[in-house]
């Protein structure tokens, strides 16, 4: 099974300048746990509702940005096979990742998305 069987392709992402709050909004609405931060269509990390809960802590949160929050993403390209990219995942600690093609973020992948493919019922 490759990434691309199993990636969301409708990602919602936010540039590194977005403010935190505006990130907030956007894992709630759309009930995720995580969005790329990308500039000019490019990978530059990604915003955890973990990210999160540490930024609410430190009681500064409405002064941050997301590329000050973000951390690196795992990345994957679509044609990977899918066990090597959950032993990625699992490697870095992380429950998602960023696919990535010719340089531009086409996808998300968790591993959520993963369990329920390897189940058929995805």
């Amino acid at each position: 099974m490759r990434v691309r069987d199993v990636m969301v392709e409708d990602v919602i992402a936010v540039e590194p300048d977005e403010p935190l709050e505006r990130v907030l909004r956007a894992l709630s609405e759309a009930s995720i746990h995580g969005v790329p931060v990308v500039e000019d269509g490019r990978l530059v990390g990604i915003v955890t509702s973990v990210d999160v809960v540490w930024a609410l802590a430190s009681g500064e949160w409405r002064e941050l940005r997301a590329g000050e929050v973000a951390r690196r993403a795992v990345e994957a390209g679509p044609d990977e096979p899918l066990e090597v990219v959950l032993d990625r995942m699992a490697a870095a600690g992380q429950d998602r990742a960023v696919v990535v093609e010719e340089g531009r973020v086409v996808g998300v992948v968790t591993v959520l998305d993963a369990i329920r493919a390897l189940l058929g019922e995805g």
